[in-house]
């Protein structure tokens, strides 16, 4: 059921959106190293800004483990990351 979740990507039903905020709650335990019952007792506004800070702290170190993988593959040499963000801009 939750490998399916993972692997679907989508929330389609109640059930998905439980697995979606439990695996929110495991992300900020994560990142904070905390229990999960302390996340579970954080006020709705905390939670919330503990999890922007957590999934930006996961993207920023899946940004860095890429950098040490495209350093790897190039044997040491210098490495330029490509930023396509502008793309998504409305005014493009």
């Amino acid at each position: 059921m939750i490998e399916d979740f993972l692997h679907r990507n989508v929330v389609a039903s109640p059930q998905d959106i439980e697995i979606q905020l439990q695996l929110w709650c495991y992300m900020v335990a994560k990142h904070f190293q905390i229990s999960l019952k302390e996340v579970h007792e954080m006020s709705p506004e905390t939670f919330q800004q503990s999890l922007a800070w957590a999934l930006v702290g996961t993207n920023q170190q899946k940004q860095a483990q890429e950098v040490e993988r495209q350093k790897s593959k190039s044997g040491g040499k210098e490495t330029v990351p490509l930023d396509y963000n502008w793309l998504q801009n409305e005014d493009f």
